[in-house]
């Protein structure tokens, strides 16, 4: 029979607890609470979308400022804006196409215009899952199957890198958390060109780890298993409920699940974090 362990560290100065609105980490300051992510400035692509959006304003939460980077869906990137106002944070919605490097650029500049300063950066911007290229089989595989993926996916993201460090660098200090597949990690049968893309992202992470860590800027991955999202709404009643039998967890993860993990990554709380993959899965890699 398990019984509750008492909780260690729990000194006057800092609250465990995660109260709505503020970070899972506090500290108290009087009757006033200060959010570990104050007075910095986050970028987020794929804002727009279930784990964009929620990333973004968890960062919002506890205290950053964050430009939503979006392609297609402006509304619901002007939602996510207004959900972050909501919680006292500044926000702006910037179309961009992370394809483009000229585009990248652009989005990094605004986000300096807006905020003054840079310190966050999450690549969600991802290809929208699409059956017919998920389930073909390795050889029957076209150019336009493999393309997308690695053009959105590990280029976007790459792209975005690239215009966001050399502002990190005067600062002397900057996160960026790339977005990546616990199957890119384990192989799967399905799903190549994905896992391609999502690879190299992997591989970029500890690439720019390496490089830029004597700049003082930290880039880490997730790997992501199933994570319940709009993305996922194309998959059948019986697919969703075969993968949320595929982890040790027996159930999807939650948007909410990732956007801790990269809110903790941007933090100080991570400050001596920088080349790892976090893995978020519930368990598939288990098995």
């Amino acid at each position: 029979m398990h019984t509750p362990r008492r909780a260690h560290g729990t000194g006057s100065n800092y609250r465990r607890a995660k109260p709505d609105g503020v970070a899972f980490i506090t500290r108290a300051v009087g009757s006033a609470r200060v959010g570990r992510l104050d007075g910095r400035a986050a970028i987020v692509t794929g804002g727009s979308g279930g784990l964009g959006r929620a990333a973004a304003v968890e960062l919002a939460r506890d205290g950053a400022d964050v430009i939503v980077q979006f392609h297609r869906d402006k509304s619901s990137a002007d939602a996510t804006v207004d959900t972050i106002r909501a919680e006292g944070r500044k926000a702006v919605a910037i179309h961009a196409d992370v394809r483009d490097p000229v585009d990248c650029r652009r989005l990094v500049a605004r986000a300096i215009e807006s905020f003054g300063r840079l310190d966050i950066v999450a690549c969600f911007a991802g290809h929208p899952f699409r059956r017919e290229a998920w389930y073909a089989e390795f050889t029957k595989l076209r150019a336009e199957d493999l393309r997308p993926p690695i053009e959105v996916d590990l280029l976007g993201s790459l792209y975005v890198a690239q215009a966001a460090i050399p502002p990190m660098v005067r600062q002397g200090k900057g996160s960026i958390v790339l977005v990546g597949s616990t199957p890119a990690l384990t192989g799967d049968n399905f799903g190549i060109p994905y896992l391609i893309a999502k690879a190299g992202v992997l591989a970029l992470a500890r690439a720019l780890a390496q490089a830029y860590g004597p700049d003082g800027i930290r880039v880490n991955a997730l790997a992501l298993g199933s994570i319940a999202s709009e993305a996922m709404e194309a998959l059948t009643k019986e697919e969703k409920e075969a993968l949320a039998q595929e982890p040790a967890l027996k159930r999807w993860g939650t948007p909410e699940d990732v956007a801790r993990a990269v809110a903790f990554l941007a933090s100080d709380d991570a400050s001596y974090v920088t080349g790892a993959t976090i893995v978020i899965d519930g368990g598939y890699a288990l098995r």
